[in-house]
């Protein structure tokens, strides 16, 4: 029977405890492709993934300063480096308006909004250029994490690393930004505790 995305989302926890199976290049491009189909502003699509399987460079993830030395993310089948693209998600949020405006696919003041958002964001500081980014990678990421519950996955989002260090490791380029890195794995976890969540009482306004 094929799992929903509500059974998905209720059994989707953060797995540190991985085993020894690798993934296949046919599952990473699984959830590479989930990623893929994310919605993002304008349609710009910002993220970009460099996906880690090589021995060595997981033994790096679990015993560096650029972890803190956290070193479970060496029992990981993969490590995907999410970054954000800031130059391109600029260039393809201009190319996106101006499509929307020479076909009236968007016309009259919501247009214009667009059009507005768009020259504040060119002319805007790199660090809230890369907010949007990270808002938008982060829903592509969503998809991968539930993505891999599905295929019998676990991931972990893992927010605390040094940003210098990890691209100076992998030589990844200067307009890249990373948001986060997701481990990926098998799970190998004896028991699943329940997860904490807020009542919908708590969380919900008016």
């Amino acid at each position: 029977m094929t799992m929903g995305v509500k059974d998905a989302i209720a059994a989707r926890h953060s797995v540190r405890a991985f085993t020894k199976d690798k993934l296949t290049e046919s599952e990473i491009r699984e959830l590479l492709e989930a990623a893929r189909n994310a919605p993002s502003s304008l349609n710009s699509q910002p993220w970009r993934f460099l996906v880690v399987t090589d021995a060595a460079d997981l033994a790096w993830f679990g015993t560096s300063e650029a972890t803190r030395k956290q070193a479970w993310l060496a029992g990981a089948a993969a490590i995907v480096v999410c970054c954000a693209d800031i130059a391109h998600y600029v260039k393809d949020s201009q190319s996106a308006a101006f499509f929307y405006r020479d076909n009236d696919i968007i016309t009259g003041e919501t247009m214009d909004g667009i059009d507005a958002y768009v020259a504040r964001e060119a002319v805007a500081a790199e660090q809230a250029k890369f907010g949007a980014c990270a808002m938008n990678t982060a829903l592509a990421e969503a998809f991968i994490m539930l993505r891999a519950v599905e295929m019998g996955l676990g991931t972990c989002w893992v927010g605390m690393f040094d940003e210098a260090n990890i691209k100076a490791r992998f030589g990844l380029a200067e307009g890249l930004r990373i948001v986060n890195i997701l481990a990926v794995g098998r799970p190998d976890e004896p028991e699943v505790h329940p997860r904490k969540r807020k009542s919908l009482d708590e969380i919900v306004l008016g």
